[in-house]
């Protein structure tokens, strides 16, 4: 009488399966643990920016905030990520020409936070110690964060200033000469 051979195969795999089913559960704890939070982040790309906020209603809100042709946006208009977009390069061309500074390939990113914690958080993660500005620019991440509730055209050119000086000196000038062209640029902003 023959015997059957034991399958040794298959108690391989089954014990493969147990050595690998802990570090398949961390993997699949790691994935989902971060899908949620890039998952809520969306992005609109423009001529100069990338810009990333958590809702459709967030765009809105800074469409309306940016003024210029069209600013009478409705939230039932398709058009909206199309007068962000044209806003948002419009004004970045208009500080390019005040200051008359055109750095080539400047790319940049604005992150819209809907909460003061957002924009604490941000600013905190530079270091930073003292209560946060209504709005900043990191040129160390090339980026501006601004806080939805306080944005405005001047208070966003004011930040473009900053991100053109930046990218357009080599070794960009000091803080306080910075400030002092941003200024220029929200005083004359929508003059002829």
């Amino acid at each position: 009488m023959r015997r059957r051979a034991p399958n040794y195969s298959l108690e391989k795999n089954i014990g493969l399966g147990f050595a690998l089913a802990p570090a398949l559960a961390i993997l699949f704890i790691l994935i989902f643990a971060i899908l949620p939070v890039s998952a809520q982040e969306t992005g609109l790309e423009t001529r100069y920016a990338l810009i990333v906020f958590t809702d459709e209603a967030d765009l809105y809100e800074f469409g309306k905030k940016l003024g210029g042709p069209g600013s009478m946006v409705s939230r039932a208009n398709p058009n909206v990520r199309a007068h962000v977009k044209e806003s948002v390069d419009r004004i970045v061309f208009r500080v390019k020409a005040l200051l008359d500074m055109h750095p080539d390939a400047m790319k940049f990113t604005i992150v819209l936070h809907s909460t003061e914690k957002g924009l604490n958080d941000a600013y905190r993660g530079l270091g930073a110690i003292a209560d946060p500005p209504i709005a900043f620019y990191s040129h160390k991440s090339r980026t501006i964060h601004m806080i939805l509730q306080d944005a405005s055209d001047g208070v966003f050119a004011h930040e473009v200033a900053h991100a053109v000086i930046n990218f357009y000196f080599t070794v960009p000038p000091p803080a306080q000469m910075q400030e002092i062209l941003a200024q220029y640029v929200d005083r004359h902003l929508n003059e002829n």
